[in-house]
């Protein structure tokens, strides 16, 4: 039987395949966190990669800065979110 990770995915080059990724990761059951960590244009584009995380039920989402409904992590919270991810992928 597979075990289920607790994933960080930090958006870092492509959110929209960050996104993306976020949501297919859960398809396995792995419990799936996302982080924001530059700036994103929100256009049509984005909204449906958006609703593929709600669907995908991806709850855990942050951002580096002031950002939609995102909460804003801190220093400290990035550090605890890698402290508790058992792996991370910057996409």
């Amino acid at each position: 039987m597979q075990k289920t990770k607790n994933i960080l995915v930090v958006a870092t080059e492509d959110p929209l395949e960050a996104m993306r990724v976020a949501a297919g990761l859960t398809i396995f059951g792995h419990e799936v966190t996302f982080l924001f960590s530059l700036s994103v244009e929100v256009s049509e584009a984005f909204q449906k990669a958006a609703e593929l995380l709600e669907l995908a039920e991806v709850d855990k989402i942050y951002s580096l800065e002031p950002f939609e409904d995102c909460e804003v992590a801190d220093a400290r919270r990035v550090e605890n979110l890698w402290i508790e991810s058992d792996l991370a992928l910057a996409i």
